[in-house]
């Protein structure tokens, strides 16, 4: 059984200022340029455990302290014309700090690199979580949700949405005393919202309606996200998913929002966490629940959720719906890494889409994939609009 603790309350935000691009090498931090040797000097860099499209990866121990951290190393020259979306990262990055939140340790400009130091996490995503537990049951689910709301309501509070809450952005951080986290990842799609947002991104099982329709949308976008991970948690499969693995389909659900608990998969669930994903789901914003909505729902405080032992069921539904086959390396770190601890009572210290493509659309994603991450989210809703207009 995964155990979780919530002794953890939200830190204090530490806002530092925010950096602007100055002239000639982009400069992430506002200083100037310091010569590799400075972040060489303090930490032995280790192997490679990730790589992106203009930075790697690669584990790190400080000389002195012995601890472990992810150092990301971002190649200025490879992300030349694309200074932006890293400079909106790690502004974010800079602005959190929450124990849902994978923070952001140290960064070093130098001329031709900046290296962030973060947080190590080696535990996982939130599948890895459920299929290599020994026991997986209501409760344990319930706790996730209160990480991953946790998170939320912080990031929120700061007008800061997400818009990319995946399971595969949830990471499982375990402490000394052996209790385990998520750590909320990947803020490459994160923004300040300061009015309706319209660009079309995020991942197709979770975006949320308003995004599809490009009607404008807002921090809520993370909650509709929210309610489909929780509704997967508790029965392995998408609620929004085409039969015949189209996008169009699957866009035409979530628009309309229909919920379905289908038996027996449903059977032995509570009511409570059905009708929190309801209120988690609603295609109207307005009566949409919030973050703290979701923490004080009493599924997610009290003891409403079950301690049966789901994992044989959501398991097998998660193999056959999602790639959950364990990764070579579950080591995961970057620049936008998600922290978690899960809650424990003080009176009980032991409570607890795969995206439809088709072929198409494949091509279409691996090839902007290569161009440009976000011309990977354009091509991606072009193609749906092309198939229906069009009839291509």
């Amino acid at each position: 059984m995964l155990t979780y603790d919530v002794s953890c309350t939200a830190w204090d935000c530490l806002i530092q200022q925010i950096s602007k691009w100055g002239p000639g090498p982009p400069r992430f931090n506002g200083n100037r340029c310091l010569p590799a040797s400075t972040i060489l000097d303090k930490y032995k860099v280790g192997k490679v455990i990730g790589d992106g499209n203009f930075a790697v990866v690669k584990e790190c121990v400080e000389r002195f302290t012995g601890k472990e951290y992810a150092l990301k190393i971002i190649d200025k020259a490879k992300c030349s014309g694309k200074e932006h979306l890293i400079e909106n990262e790690v502004a974010v990055l800079r602005k959190v700090k929450h124990p849902n939140i994978i923070m952001l340790i140290e960064e070093v400009d130098t001329p031709s690199e900046l290296y962030l130091v973060m947080e190590l996490v080696k535990g996982g995503d939130l599948f890895d979580a459920i299929t290599s537990s020994a026991k997986y049951t209501e409760r344990d689910a319930s706790a996730m949700v209160y990480n991953l709301a946790g998170a939320l309501k912080y990031l929120h509070s700061m007008n800061i949405v997400h818009r990319d809450i995946k399971p595969e952005n949830l990471l499982v951080f375990e402490y000394p005393d052996g209790t385990k986290s998520l750590k909320l990842g990947d803020f490459g799609l994160a923004t300040v919202v300061e009015g309706p947002l319209y660009t079309v991104c995020g991942t197709p099982t979770y975006v949320a309606p308003e995004i599809i329709a490009e009607s404008g949308y807002g921090l809520k976008v993370d909650i509709w996200a929210a309610g489909v991970i929780t509704y997967i948690l508790l029965c392995g499969f998408p609620p929004f998913r085409s039969e015949n693995n189209l996008q169009e389909d699957l866009f035409d659900q979530i628009l309309v929002g229909r919920l379905d608990f289908p038996s027996p998969y449903w059977d032995n669930i509570t009511d409570s966490v059905k009708e929190l994903i309801g209120k988690m789901l609603q295609v109207n914003v307005e009566a949409r629940y919030t973050a703290q909505d979701v923490l004080t729902h009493p599924w997610v405080t009290e003891d409403a959720a079950m301690e049966n032992n789901m994992k044989m069921e959501v398991t097998g539904k998660l193999k056959t719906h999602f790639n959950t086959v364990p990764k070579h390396n579950n080591t995961t770190a970057g620049v936008s890494v998600i922290m978690v601890r899960k809650k424990r009572k003080k009176s009980q210290p032991n409570a607890q889409t795969n995206p439809w493509f088709s072929e198409i659309f494949t091509i279409f994603i691996t090839i902007s994939l290569i161009i440009d991450p976000f011309a990977h989210f354009f091509l991606f809703f072009l193609s749906d609009f092309i198939a229906v207009h069009f009839g291509v």
